[in-house]
């Protein structure tokens, strides 16, 4: 396998891990995926961050398939490292940690140990996405709709470097990959001469309506808070972006917001200090870290994205009704059915 498989073959790797994590689990990379051979641990960073804490790890990605795999990395072992990996057996997963080594698969499976967090997650199955052991077509998963997102909300995407691609979707680039491959095993997409066309727009935009509830939407994360001010005076930071309800609102003037969706690229805490509102399960402003890059132009078919989705999701009549009045004005789809 050459290096640019194998960077892409990672990549995907680590898509996977940190998606399949639970939604209380807000998962995130920095830096360029890299190839180090020279000392482990130096590929990528990776944030975990809870409710409370943000814990930073570097980490190694790589393909494990026996114990001879996991010696080299044992003598580089810390608490604040962490090897993101194929799915292990149950016995390389025992000898990981007692041998002190944090890992999370593409499972989503983990052990990760470090003050002020214990990660034990066991028995999961790679399922429901694109997988990098398999040339199975499995549903979209959450980098595969981050990536759809891009490509239906900026109209020259797909003519986008893979890079440019990435930033834009806050995936990685073996993800940007696969996803056209995804889109091109199902005829909806065609490369050719490193040009791509888009061969069924209607259908890229069914898979975002289709998918948004099931896929992406339980992986948003974020904190629900009791607000009992109207949406037009909540104070918005740069970049914050309405969904759902509001973005409907803001489009057609003809909903009155109850359930508010909020995106932002701000830390929750200090946006929740801002809003001056306390968490609660049952609170009508749901906070979610924006899934997309910061590069993103945010404009009214951006908009009319997220409050489809959002309002197909709800299951609501009335909801419904407005989507179909956005799909006429900004959408224009010819065939527009909820779910």
């Amino acid at each position: 396998m050459n290096v640019v498989n194998t960077l892409n073959e990672e990549a995907t790797l680590l898509m996977l891990a940190l998606d399949n994590l639970p939604p209380h689990l807000h998962a995130e990379h920095f830096g360029e995926q890299g190839n180090d051979q020279a000392r482990p641990f130096h590929d990528v960073e990776v944030a975990l961050r809870t409710a409370e804490t943000t814990f930073h790890f570097d980490a190694e990605v790589k393909r494990i398939h026996r114990k001879e795999s996991l010696l080299p990395l044992l003598n580089y072992a810390r608490p604040n490292t962490l090897l993101i990996c194929n799915t292990l057996s149950p016995f390389l997963a025992d000898f990981c940690s007692k041998n002190g080594l944090n890992f999370i698969d593409e499972a989503g499976n983990a052990r990760v140990t470090v003050p002020g967090l214990n990660l034990w997650i066991e028995g999961k199955r790679l399922s429901g996405s694109i997988s990098t052991t398999s040339s199975h077509r499995g549903k979209p998963g959450v980098g595969f709709m981050k990536l759809l997102f891009i490509l239906l909300a900026q109209e020259n995407a797909k003519d986008l470097p893979f890079r440019e691609l990435a930033k834009l979707a806050n995936v990685s680039l073996g993800m940007v990959s696969k996803g056209f491959q995804y889109l091109a095993s199902e005829k909806v997409v065609a490369t050719q001469h490193n040009t791509r066309r888009i061969l069924n727009k209607e259908a890229l935009y069914h898979l975002w309506m289709e998918y948004y509830r099931t896929a992406l939407r339980p992986k948003l994360g974020g904190i629900r808070l009791d607000v009992s001010a109207n949406w037009q005076q909540i104070p918005l930071s740069n970049g914050d972006c309405w969904g759902g309800e509001v973005a409907a609102d803001e489009l057609t003037h003809y909903l009155q917001p109850y359930d508010l969706q909020l995106f932002t690229f701000e830390p929750l805490q200090k946006k929740i200090a801002l809003i001056k509102a306390k968490p609660s399960q049952t609170g009508r402003l749901w906070l979610v870290p924006a899934f997309w890059g910061k590069e993103l132009e945010i404009t009214p078919k951006t908009k009319a994205l997220l409050a489809v989705a959002e309002l197909l999701a709800s299951n609501d009549g009335r909801n419904i009704e407005v989507a179909g009045q956005i799909n006429e004005h900004y959408l224009h789809l010819g065939r527009f059915y909820p779910r």
